[in-house]
């Protein structure tokens, strides 16, 4: 397992929240029940031209550059549940169309595309957790019938806040989880995102738990690091088109 710098940092998006103190982290590891590989993005919170760019402002933007351009080629799709500005910047200025979803019932809508969808991308847990996993199950169930072969679903997973009772990490990846596979899809990856002030970018790929766990804390003052978990699903191979 090697760590090293990007000379090109890239980035994606999605409201990562500052992580470092015991009550934001309680039992609130990044791990994972599923059997998947751990990579660790460790990105600079500063932005490409401006050093002075607000760190989460500056997180947000190269997180959401670096899923683009992993997760899509020129000319695909972005499907985006929450109209993130900074993923909408990350995929019009890479030449990929950009297209948020604002209401679940516009789903069958993307059948209609003129080109391939790359990637799908949703917060977790919805504004609304009333019947989340429900509804998420429906509409990945929706997604996975538009996805171009090849194409991944990322949901982020954001810690728990500050004495936030009864959430923790592993809880919402199970619900998560369980709505992926219901709808045909398969988790494949998690990868810990984290900032890294002044540093640059660094992955590590195959990260064990426990180096997983350390990176949302390592060369950070307490309080100061960002870290959001991204879950990574594609179509389930041993499943059909059919819901």
């Amino acid at each position: 397992m090697t760590a090293y710098s990007n000379p090109n940092p890239q980035a994606p998006d999605h409201r990562p929240i500052p992580t470092g103190e015991r009550a934001a982290t309680r039992d609130d590891s990044p791990r994972v029940a599923a059997a998947v590989p751990i990579t660790v993005w460790r990105l600079d919170d500063h932005g490409d031209d401006q050093a002075t760019t607000d760190p989460a402002a500056g997180f947000a933007s190269r997180l959401a550059r670096r899923l683009v351009l992993v997760y899509t080629s020129r000319g695909e799709a972005v499907v985006d549940f929450d109209h993130d500005l900074h993923l909408h910047q990350a995929a019009t200025t890479t030449d990929r169309r950009y297209l948020p979803i604002t209401d679940a019932a516009d789903v069958a809508e993307l059948g209609q595309l003129d080109r391939p969808i790359g990637l799908i991308t949703l917060r977790w847990p919805r504004p609304n957790p009333t019947n989340s996993a429900e509804l998420t199950a429906d509409m990945f169930t929706g997604c996975r019938l538009m996805m171009s072969q090849g194409a991944s679903i990322v949901a982020a997973v954001r810690p728990a806040y500050p004495d936030e009772l009864g959430f923790t990490f592993a809880t919402q990846e199970h619900t998560l989880r369980v709505a992926a596979e219901k709808a045909g899809l398969a988790h494949v990856l998690q990868i810990v995102a984290v900032s890294a002030p002044g540093h640059g970018d660094e992955f590590l790929y195959y990260a064990s738990q426990a180096e997983a766990s350390l990176a949302t804390t390592r060369g950070a003052p307490v309080g100061s690091a960002l870290h959001i978990d991204l879950l990574v699903f594609e179509r389930d191979a041993n499943r059909d088109d059919r819901p």
